[in-house]
């Protein structure tokens, strides 16, 4: 469980990115509720779901990526009282490289006993405008 429970989405939100640029596991998983009923696809990845593979598929991440910013831009943010989804474009530069092309992310958090707490984190490389016009979406 947290030490502090996340008050609001937004802090969960700031906890989750702070974990990412850190490489921080265990701050990782504090922002994650702690039952399996949590799910995460990463960029081009395979639907990962339960706490522990969530757990897993982070700790693999740290360990092979290079430090990393983020710059992002919340492009929707959608909350009631039990329930907050957070749509963000992220810009992230690993170590010296150039920022890469954007990825979209999703990211569901629900209220639970312990405070604001992620459920979802589905994240999807932006397609370039051309693409997005031809594109046939369901």
């Amino acid at each position: 469980m947290s030490a502090m429970p996340f008050q609001t989405s937004q802090e969960a939100q700031a906890a989750f990115y702070t974990a990412f640029v850190k490489r921080d596991v265990n701050a990782m998983m504090a922002v994650w509720a702690e039952d399996d009923g949590v799910a995460c696809v990463h960029p081009l990845s395979a639907l990962i779901v339960g706490r522990q593979a969530v757990r897993e598929s982070w700790e693999s991440i740290f360990r092979h990526s290079p430090e990393m910013q983020f710059m992002i831009n919340e492009s929707t943010q959608m909350v009631n009282d039990k329930l907050a989804v957070h749509i963000v474009e992220e810009h992230i530069r690993a170590s010296n490289a150039p920022p890469s092309a954007p990825v979209y992310a999703t990211n569901v958090y629900r209220l639970t006993d312990h405070g604001w707490r992620m459920v979802l984190h589905h994240a999807s490389p932006a397609s370039s405008p051309a693409k997005q016009e031809k594109q046939t979406l369901h």
